[in-house]
């Protein structure tokens, strides 16, 4: 029996693919599968839709600092970044640079600051959708 490769699947489908499993599992698991998935997983057309996954509102009261959002720590571990040289701004930067300026929508998560948003508008020209935290609007 001949058995399918991953590696075979042409790749505008697996971008289409992995253009919509959402933010998380495109950084933290996806890359980390093989080597054809991550190499798709860094197509700007996989970013075009940035939408920072929602943390609930009682869980930011609770929230600190970046330590405190499982999402940033995982992202930490995974990429094995010294933490002391860590910010949610170089997050969000990270995130957008691998839109490569083509982001169509963008929701920015609670930790958002003004600096953070102007960045995204000096590299994301082309958007179209925009969700901001309630204390950037």
């Amino acid at each position: 029996m001949d058995e399918r490769r991953w590696e075979d699947l042409n790749i505008d489908c697996m971008v289409n693919i992995l253009g919509r499993v959402g933010m998380e599992s495109l950084l933290l698991d996806v890359p980390f599968v093989c080597k054809s998935w991550y190499r798709a997983s860094l197509n700007p057309s996989c970013w075009e839709r940035l939408i920072f996954p929602d943390i609930k509102s009682s869980y930011l009261e609770l929230a600190e600092n970046w330590v405190d959002y499982p999402l940033l720590q995982r992202f930490v571990h995974q990429y094995q970044i010294d933490e002391s040289h860590f910010s949610t701004t170089a997050f969000i930067k990270f995130v957008v640079n691998r839109s490569k300026g083509h982001a169509t929508a963008l929701r920015l998560p609670p930790y958002a600051s003004e600096t953070d948003l102007k960045y995204v508008s000096d590299v994301c020209g082309d958007l179209k959708g925009v969700g901001l935290p309630a204390d950037l609007v």
